[in-house]
């Protein structure tokens, strides 16, 4: 029986038990290095926030060309370091659940990768974006089928990128709108993130990514793995 979006917090919850302080200290540092920008949606996101403080702030001519040219800058630093730094936030996620020995440490874990990550962001970004020109429907569907990209590249490092998009899409068969499913029941704890402007993300941040990561432990049969090994030893 699949598990339940409910059921999926639940283990993620429970993974995160005497691990929440360590989880918001690396979930600070991976948002920090952009690991979260992950999609042309989220860099949409970022350039109307920008957009919106240059306009804010536009008064402030002097100020202008350096608030702009600081603000590309950052959005490239984010680009380029993100999904490196995202891979070693995947393996402290997985380790969580693996009931191992987590270190705030692994974040910075997979910089051998970096080149791998950064075409994979590339590849991916690219494919969204010619997938969502017309239609916004596709651009979700690309995102869903290659949610799990990253997880296959971080477990499995000697895979060429294409090689991981591929197990990815495959592993997405019949389950994107589970984890579509799954997106959408944060809906209330984004809103909440709101009205308490960004202080609840403390919490919902890792809790959503954990989530995530027992989401990907269930659908590669990886927990099956893991606690077969545990019952034999």
């Amino acid at each position: 029986m699949k598990l339940s979006a409910s059921d999926l917090k639940a283990i993620a919850r429970e993974s995160l038990k005497g691990h929440w302080l360590s989880a918001i200290i690396v979930c600070l540092v991976a948002s920090f290095f952009g690991a979260f920008c992950m999609s042309l949606f989220a860099w949409g996101r970022f350039a109307l926030m920008m957009a919106a403080a240059i306009t804010f702030l536009e008064y402030l001519q002097d100020y202008g060309e350096i608030i702009l040219l600081s603000a590309c800058c950052i959005a490239l630093f984010k680009f380029f370091m993100g999904e490196t730094v995202r891979l070693g936030y995947i393996r402290f996620n997985l380790s969580l659940l693996d009931r191992g020995d987590v270190k705030m440490r692994y974040i910075f874990s997979c910089f051998k990768l970096f080149w791998k990550a950064f075409f994979l962001r590339v590849g991916l970004a690219f494919m969204e974006f010619c997938f969502s020109i017309l239609f916004i429907i596709p651009g979700i569907y690309i995102y869903l089928a290659y949610a799990m990209a990253p997880y296959v590249l971080e477990e499995r490092p000697g895979f060429p990128v294409i090689e991981a998009m591929r197990a990815s899409r495959k592993m997405m068969h019949g389950n994107k709108l589970r984890f579509l499913g799954m997106k959408i029941s944060f809906i209330g704890w984004d809103l909440l993130c709101l009205i308490t402007l960004g202080l609840a993300a403390l919490y919902v941040i890792p809790l959503k990514n954990t989530t995530e990561a027992v989401f990907y432990n269930e659908i590669s049969g990886r927990a099956d793995v893991y606690y077969a090994r545990d019952r034999l030893s």
